[in-house]
């Protein structure tokens, strides 16, 4: 059973896991420091201030010295600092929207491997840079960042010149090569999601998109589009509506306006299970009942979709293989393995009782 497998960490014998050796650059890195600060144009010591990512210069010096560092390959481990047995997970913010699922189950694949997973959330980016400074210092074995638009080229390169693995789980955008990821198949997701609907009948189907700026949310949407399309079952404009992730404000708002049309949908596929509530929101304050007058349709499957009445049809997002898939890819790196860089795993729709055929 998947639940069952596990590693061990990179054991000390090993060059990537000797804790207590002298650090050893790369070839690239063979390049002198003075050389480096010769290049930039500021001295030697501004060079190891920028390295080992300690303050007392400005952020337009450290950017162009971790610019010339990037553009020499310069990598290698923090001077005084042994590799921490943990792996960084890094959010946006802690809430019920996924987070909560990816921080237990990246914590359990840790552990099978002897680490531990610290968690540092960047108040939606506001603090980005700040976290990673203080990753950096804490010198991880690795760094895996959930749905982020905030690994810019700054935090990368801190992270590239320390030879500190990173995995980016389901990115907003697309990410470089020098970056790992898993991510679920967002448009076959959707698709799935819209042949079950149409399997039990609806034809006026409305969706609640989720930012349009996040990749995950195109792709979710155009997969469910595509299953309507091969239907031949129309999909207005007006029973499309932008929503979010969190807080689901504006998904609640969408849904509002969904369900005030003269002729309103007859179910709802709404890309994450908070914009699924939302609606049920929605339909509660119009006296609609569920799923008698409108079947909702979620994606996550997270809490509280089976708590709710009706207990919630979900898109489930496979957040164990995620995490194992992520760790692993971290201690193979370290191990000297090249593991898969990319991963995209399947997504299945669990059935409960939300959704049901539309009333005649």
């Amino acid at each position: 059973m998947a639940e069952r497998e596990a590693w061990t960490a990179p054991s000390s014998a090993s060059p990537a896991g000797d804790r207590d050796a002298a650090p050893r650059a790369t070839p690239a890195a063979k390049v002198k420091v003075s050389e480096l600060a010769r290049i930039a144009g500021v001295s030697a010591s501004t060079v190891s201030k920028v390295i080992n990512g300690r303050s007392g210069i400005s952020d337009e010096t450290r950017r162009l010295v971790e610019r010339v560092l990037h553009e020499h390959g310069y990598s290698r481990p923090l001077v005084s600092t042994k590799i921490s047995p943990t792996i960084e997970l890094v959010v946006e913010y802690i809430e019920h929207n996924g987070t909560m699922e990816l921080i237990k189950y990246a914590s359990h694949w840790a552990q099978q491997a002897g680490l531990a997973v610290t968690v540092t959330q960047t108040n939606h980016g506001e603090a980005t840079e700040e976290c990673f400074r203080g990753i950096i210092d804490r010198n991880p074995l690795g760094v895996i960042m959930q749905q982020m638009g905030g690994l810019n080229e700054q935090a990368k390169t801190l992270l590239k010149t320390r030879g500190i693995p990173i995995v980016v789980i389901d990115p907003i955008t697309s990410v470089d090569e020098d970056v790992m990821s898993v991510a679920i198949d967002n448009w076959t997701a959707g698709y799935q999601a819209g042949r079950h609907l149409l399997a039990l009948g609806h034809r006026r189907i409305g969706v609640i998109q989720g930012p349009l700026e996040m990749q995950s949310a195109i792709a979710r949407y155009s997969g469910f589009a595509a299953a309507l399309q091969q239907a031949r079952v129309p999909l207005p404009a007006e029973y499309v509506r932008e929503g979010d992730y969190f807080p689901a404000e504006e998904s609640h708002r969408a849904a509002c306006a969904l369900l005030d049309l003269p002729e309103r949908p007859t179910a709802l596929f709404c890309c994450n299970d908070l914009s699924a509530v939302a609606a049920y929101r929605a339909a509660r304050e119009r006296r609609i009942h569920l799923p008698r007058q409108l079947s909702v349709m979620g994606f996550d499957d997270i809490f509280p979709a089976e708590q709710l009445m009706p207990a919630l049809t979900s898109v489930r997002q496979p957040f164990s293989d995620i995490a194992r898939h992520a760790v692993r890819m971290i201690v193979q790196t370290r191990e000297g393995a090249s593991p898969e860089r990319h991963v995209i795993l399947p997504t299945v729709v669990t059935v409960r009782e939300s959704v049901v055929a539309p009333p005649k």
